[in-house]
């Protein structure tokens, strides 16, 4: 795919620099971006990067270059109380000599001069008032240019009508890199598309869930490399259960096993749907002809819950969400800080957003997929999350999806140009991300992202289903399934009614 393509040869590229000029600063970057004057190319630093992996026309969004007359192009946006999951890639009021900052501000200043617009963005709230704020302003006739806001708003929305089939927006081509296939493959219904997930932000790159490693856990303890595994397919949910109980010690000699010891796994309440995934499971997919097909309920499915479930139930693993004592009333994001801060896991559930948080953390630690069932299972799987992912979409209201369609072409091939590139250097900045491995194993993280419709419009409430079992540590799959079909179904063809699809 595409995008996926250009991350790989991007990984390798960032490989090679950063052998060189590991000791680059930020503030040396923005001083480049700086220099950069209003409407000019792309910066010397984005520059090598670009010649050392594609030619500069291989970012020409092939669409007009219109003069909008200083029109404001407004992004309607996701933003949470708390800014974990704010979209925050969108805007910036000036350069600051931070990396990511300065590569949006110079994206953004590149945009504006080359179409005379104005790039500005409004603030929506945060899950469920997203999709709120939408419907009161398409019930209005309310002119809409973007909406960006995460697949569980999005879902929502589009299930009533409210949002353009993106096919139908002029000049809009999701066949582009900076588009993200997998999104486009996995969640279109019937060959429609209402919503994207792609370079425009990095949300989507930022709510993929993955498992960070504690590095001294793993020589301590004489385990084999978690890398070598992940490369040789190896890295299996058994060789997981293996590790976790390996580094087992009660260190307190209390005879309890908490937050004061070594224990294998850190998990949360949402990480029943990641494991349940990553094992090669979907509670959806779409046929040949688009439409989707229930697959919650097959041997394989019931045979990864049964692993996984006995897993938990064992004392080397641990729920931040309902077995801590001493971090009780912290957020999930504190806790795996305060616990990889500690070295009291092996292993921990996390959000590629949580790396930021992590970055300040002295004790040594790595990014990996999540586990396979076997190594039968071809590929490794990363789900992205709908609470926290960010999708583009743009509402029926839109007064002129042409000209949303050329500046989107246009903003997300500068966005893939100049800021993906900080996004990384952002992400893999710090001693646990400089070395090969790490970049590596980000690659194959993005590789292997999927987007499971099932779980993204949880007909019948399978992502219910999931979370009340795991976090119950209940082996009831068949069962509790067979109890929800019906509704499942009933849910599923609502879906496609509202959408004008099905029988």
């Amino acid at each position: 795919m595409k995008k996926i393509s250009w991350k790989r040869l991007f990984c390798m590229a960032l490989a090679l620099l950063m052998l060189t000029l590991v000791s680059c600063s930020e503030s040396s970057n923005a001083k480049e971006d700086e220099k950069v004057p209003s409407g000019a190319e792309t910066p010397a630093a984005d520059a090598e990067i670009v010649q050392e992996d594609e030619t500069e026309e291989s970012f020409d969004p092939g669409v007009p270059v219109n003069d909008y007359g200083g029109y404001t192009f407004t992004f309607y946006i996701r933003k949470c109380g708390s800014n974990f999951w704010t979209v925050k890639d969108i805007w910036v009021e000036e350069l600051s000599g931070d990396a990511l900052n300065d590569a949006i501000y110079n994206r953004n200043d590149y945009i504006n001069n080359t179409y005379n617009i104005e790039v500005a963005q409004e603030y929506m709230g945060d899950n469920g008032a997203c999709s709120s704020y939408v419907a009161k302003m398409v019930t209005a006739g309310e002119n809409m240019d973007a909406v960006i806001c995460n697949g569980n708003d999005t879902t929502s929305i589009a299930g009533k009508g409210q949002l353009l089939d993106l096919k139908d927006v002029p000049y809009l081509n999701l066949e582009q890199k900076w588009w993200d296939q997998n999104s486009i493959h996995d969640l279109s219904l019937c060959g429609k598309i209402f919503f994207a997930a792609g370079e425009l932000t990095e949300a989507d790159n930022n709510a993929v869930n993955v498992i960070a490693f504690v590095k001294d856990n793993v020589t301590d303890y004489h385990l084999d490399d978690p890398y070598e595994l992940v490369r040789d397919g190896t890295f299996t949910i058994d060789k997981f259960v293996e590790m976790s109980n390996a580094v087992l010690t009660d260190k307190n000699g209390d005879g309890k096993y908490n937050e004061n010891d070594v224990i294998g796994y850190l998990y949360f309440g949402d990480s029943g749907q990641t494991m349940f995934n990553a094992l090669g499971n979907m509670c959806a997919v779409l046929d040949d002809q688009g439409e989707p097909q229930i697959t919650f309920l097959t041997d394989r499915s019931v045979e990864s819950w049964t692993k996984l479930i006995s897993f938990i139930q064992q004392d080397c693993t641990l729920s931040m969400s309902t077995e801590l004592s001493m971090y009780k009333g912290m957020g999930d994001y504190d806790v795996k800080v305060k616990m990889i801060e500690g070295k009291n896991t092996l292993f921990s559930w996390v959000h590629m957003r949580d790396i930021e948080n992590l970055r300040e953390v002295e004790s040594d630690f790595g990014i990996l997929p999540n586990p396979k069932l076997d190594e039968a299972q071809e590929n490794y799987c990363n789900e992205n999350d709908p609470y926290g992912t960010g999708f583009f979409s743009v509402p029926i209201t839109c007064a002129d999806p042409e000209r949303t369609g050329i500046l989107i072409e246009a903003f997300s091939a500068r966005s893939m140009q100049i800021v993906l590139p900080a996004y990384y250097d952002i992400t893999l900045q710090g001693k646990y991300m400089r070395d090969n491995d790490s970049l590596e194993m980000l690659e194959i993280i993005f590789d292997s992202v999927i987007y499971d419709i099932g779980r993204y419009y949880n007909w019948g409430s399978m992502y219910g289903t999931i979370s009340n079992m795991w976090n119950n540590k209940a082996d009831t799959f068949a069962s509790s399934f067979e109890k929800s079909v019906k509704i499942v179904n009933k849910s599923m063809e609502k879906t496609l009614k509202a959408y004008g699809l099905g029988d």
